[in-house]
């Protein structure tokens, strides 16, 4: 080889290796979390709605940067649509953990997804973060990486449940639910609560996801003659039993409480002011500071939802973790988020271990009534 070719060849391989490194340098400067999330299904709302929030705080965090051991850093996001499917969800950890090497999980939605992926962060030993998974066997026992913000349906019944007795005195009570671990399991916290005021339940029933034909169901609760009849599903499927319970007049003979999705702008949007009406709902969030609303109504064009609130949340929560931290691996930014305490917009975010929850934050959920279209908070 000539002496000019040698040369060469040794300035392109410094070249090479000089690329390298300034590659390897940006790549170190970008964190990135991952997030599993029904986009597409019945249950897409929740995922729609939680990259909505998770856009917001990653503007925040991103114009700030993040600082750790004295390096600044931006947030990346890798997202992966679970379908509200376990399968999905599972498949979708394993990329963020395998193939994506994320320093953290944001997700899921579902309940039934959460339960299956919470095992895979202990084993990939990467901190999770459910957005809104209501199940009591997401943090019941709980695993040591899993942790949740919002109170499950065993820790929120206790609280609601008695502003409904005292507000509309019922003898009898019935549930229509979807069938999953969500449903069925805010049906059975809710009955064991009002069964201690002496509250009967007289029917608890059951669909599919995606169910559209609700009106068998609502005829067995008109017969039953409840008192109150709790309805739980996502907005579409609440939307259609409004509709179809005015239809036949069960919104005269019994008080209908919604879950938390029923406490949503959308549910106005898809049954109408009408079928709402003088309904009730569950809410895990009452009012929002006004510049917030601003900011997701002029990028969104959308209405509220909860879904944005608790994903926001999480994001500044898993990076006030890695700040605590002052390190990007994961065992330390787990240990760190047990050190979070602040208020967010949901509410105060502090993981604790109590009663048998693990990694569980708790505050009081409120109960809502439509009226005119608008959310109107019950005294």
């Amino acid at each position: 080889m000539k002496k000019s070719s040698r040369v060469m060849v040794i300035i392109m391989a410094a070249g090479m290796v000089l690329l390298g490194l300034s590659t390897a340098g940006f790549a170190a400067s970008v964190i990135k979390i991952g997030y599993t999330a029904p986009f597409t299904g019945s249950a897409a709302e929740f995922g729609v709605n939680g990259w909505r929030g998770i856009q917001l705080a990653l503007e925040e965090i991103n114009k700030k940067g993040v600082m750790v051991a004295g390096k600044k850093h931006t947030i990346e996001i890798k997202r992966y649509d679970s379908i509200c499917t376990p399968t999905d969800g599972v498949a979708n950890v394993r990329k963020l953990a395998m193939q994506d090497k994320v320093v953290a999980i944001l997700g899921d939605h579902c309940s039934s997804v959460c339960v299956a992926i919470a095992p895979l962060c202990d084993q990939f030993k990467i901190p999770g973060l459910t957005i809104e998974c209501a199940a009591d066997k997401v943090t019941k026992p709980g695993h040591e990486f899993y942790f949740r913000m919002r109170p499950s349906v065993g820790l929120m019944a206790p609280l609601f449940t008695p502003t409904i007795v005292k507000k509309f005195k019922p003898k009898s009570a019935a549930f229509l639910v979807v069938n999953d671990d969500y449903g069925l399991g805010l049906a059975s916290a809710i009955s064991k609560e009002l069964d201690k005021f002496g509250v009967k339940t007289v029917l608890t029933d059951h669909f599919e996801r995606g169910n559209t034909d609700f009106m068998v169901y609502l005829a067995k609760i008109k017969k039953a003659k409840a008192d109150v009849a709790f309805y739980v599903g996502v907005v579409p499927e609440g939307a259609m039993i409004l509709k179809q319970a005015r239809e036949m007049g069960l919104t005269e003979s019994a008080k209908l409480i919604g879950s938390e999705e029923m406490g949503e702008m959308e549910l106005v949007s898809l049954a109408g002011a009408e079928a709402t009406e003088g309904t009730y709902a569950v809410s895990l969030w009452g009012s929002v500071p006004g510049d917030f609303s601003k900011r997701v109504t002029k990028r969104f064009n959308a209405p509220m939802h909860y879904a944005i609130i608790f994903a926001y949340d999480a994001l500044h929560t898993v990076t006030r973790a890695i700040e605590l931290a002052q390190s990007l691996d994961p065992v330390k930014i787990k240990d760190a988020m047990k050190k979070v305490d602040y208020q967010g917009l949901e509410g105060h975010i502090k993981f604790e271990d109590f009663e048998g929850y693990r990694n569980q934050c708790k505050f009081v959920p409120a109960i809502i009534k439509w009226e005119g279209g608008s959310r109107v908070p019950l005294k």
